[in-house]
């Protein structure tokens, strides 16, 4: 048996090795039956149980109809047959042991290509490539990030061509490492780590990462935006370096993604493969935004935050939002404009005042290209758009991490921001990132990785406790 298909059998049965599930499925094989009611019949939360349905779902062992705000599952019978003729065949059980003699292949492997930990010669088959990769791999820490001297360092102590290691690593179809701008950083891997998609309110191809903390949902969750003018190429399927942090520390993440505008460029039609994975590219960022900047980006937070519910990940009340540079602007107009669905926001290199954007930076290209014209032609839009045009609707605690030097993203829009706040009683702390002209979000990002956690922490304790 294929390691893919091994793998889905065990989610199978990982699925299914859960009391309460088998009893819903039990409840459903005699008929259709509300969230409410099975919650009411299982004694236990509605949540809970939308969890489970959301696993079982997965497999597709039940489906589901709405009736107005109530949701109805009913099992899948035919479903179930397939299973059953697909998993559980002497055939089938006889192929499991392949899987044994997978494991036991790739230390063959390791055996026949290394000497200690010195690797003789890579292999030019891709399938033996792959399992030198993954142990390449594991010699990086996750929450890491390591520039390209860092990481040729550590290629060169198990094989001198630590070029070409180093570029196949980051095209590896199982996704094992990301760079960006001239940083490396180790991606995650494993069954609680998941690419999901999404379609966004115009119709758009959203992808996600969304990686699950061990037990059961729901979690307090972090909800992470990556999209923007400034991202220089498509980035399909890009994942933060603290992601793997994030859920060690408990939480629920998803990262949602939209294709970069290849500055402005049109952006290829078709699929592009990152991480093996093809993703659909479709409009230019800037035919998306239409003049009017965080229009659908909000839309898309809108429609993670509902996915994150229906499928049991989430907690109403412990979603917290962050992002970084244009993603940061989203993330306040985000917390503005809709402040009941969140418990909070991180931001870092945030822009919060178009207007102000407009008086401070001399070159106004991206503004009036965003925007589709001035701040003196669209000034009603401007302001629109601006997170600080909101700031007596927020309610929840705000984490500002601000450099000082960036012309756009600059220190004048943190503080304009927290002095509207102040007077209000909202709750806004500002944090100045580390005086380095220059330094990217990434760097950034993981430098302030405790103050992010700790923020999170105090925001969602009642969660997490």
């Amino acid at each position: 048996m294929p390691q893919d298909e091994f793998q889905a059998l065990l989610q199978f049965f990982k699925v299914l090795a859960d009391e309460n599930r088998l009893k819903l499925l039990g409840l459903l094989a005699n008929g259709e039956r509300s969230v409410e009611e099975l919650a009411a019949l299982l004694q236990l939360r509605a949540p809970t149980v939308s969890h489970h349905l959301a696993r079982l779902k997965e497999l597709d062992l039940v489906e589901m109809r709405s009736d107005g705000n109530t949701h109805y599952y009913r099992l899948n019978v035919e479903a179930l047959r397939k299973s059953n003729k697909q998993l559980l065949t002497p055939e089938k059980m006889a192929s499991w042991v392949e899987a044994v003699e997978g494991d036991a292949w790739d230390r063959k492997v390791l055996r026949d290509f290394f000497d200690g930990t010195r690797l003789k010669e890579i292999p030019a088959s891709l399938k033996k490539r792959s399992v030198i990769l993954k142990w390449l791999a594991d010699q990086f820490a996750y929450g890491v990030l390591y520039k390209e001297a860092q990481v040729n360092e550590i290629l060169q102590r198990h094989h001198p061509d630590s070029a070409f290691l180093r570029r196949e690593l980051i095209s590896a179809k199982e996704g094992l490492m990301q760079r960006e701008n001239g940083f490396y950083w180790r991606i995650p891997s494993g069954d609680r780590w998941r690419s999901v998609t999404l379609r966004s309110a115009d119709k758009q191809t959203l992808q996600g990462w969304l990686g699950l903390p061990e037990g059961d949902g729901p979690f307090p969750t972090i909800l992470e935006l990556h999209e923007g003018p400034e991202l220089a190429h498509a980035q399909g399927e890009w994942l933060s370096p603290l992601s793997q942090v994030w859920v060690e520390q408990g939480f629920a993440y998803l990262v949602i993604n939209y294709p970069g505008p290849a500055s402005f460029g049109l952006i290829p039609q078709g699929p592009i493969k990152r991480y093996g994975n093809p993703v659909q590219f479709g409009l230019t960022f800037q035919e998306r935004v239409d003049g009017h900047p965080g229009r659908w980006e909000v839309e898309d937070l809108l429609v993670a935050r509902n996915w994150l519910l229906e499928q049991g990940i989430a907690q109403p009340q412990r979603i917290l939002l962050t992002g970084w540079s244009y993603s940061a602007f989203v993330t306040l107009l985000a917390l503005g404009q809709h402040p009941a669905l969140w418990a909070g926001a991180i931001a870092g290199s945030a822009l919060t005042d178009w207007l102000l954007t407009d008086e401070e930076v001399p070159d106004k290209t991206l503004e009036t290209t965003l925007f589709y014209g001035t701040a003196q032609e669209r000034h009603d839009q401007y302001v629109m758009s601006s997170p600080i045009t909101y700031t007596d609707q927020v309610t929840t605690p705000i984490l500002l991490l601000q450099g000082r030097h960036h012309p756009r993203y600059s220190a004048r829009q943190a503080q304009v921001y927290q002095e509207k706040m102040q007077p209000l009683g909202k709750p806004v702390e500002l944090q100045w990132l580390a005086d380095r002209p220059g330094a990217l979000d990434v760097e950034l990002m993981v430098e302030q990785r405790e103050r992010m956690l700790n923020f999170a922490r105090r925001i969602l304790k009642d969660e997490k406790s």
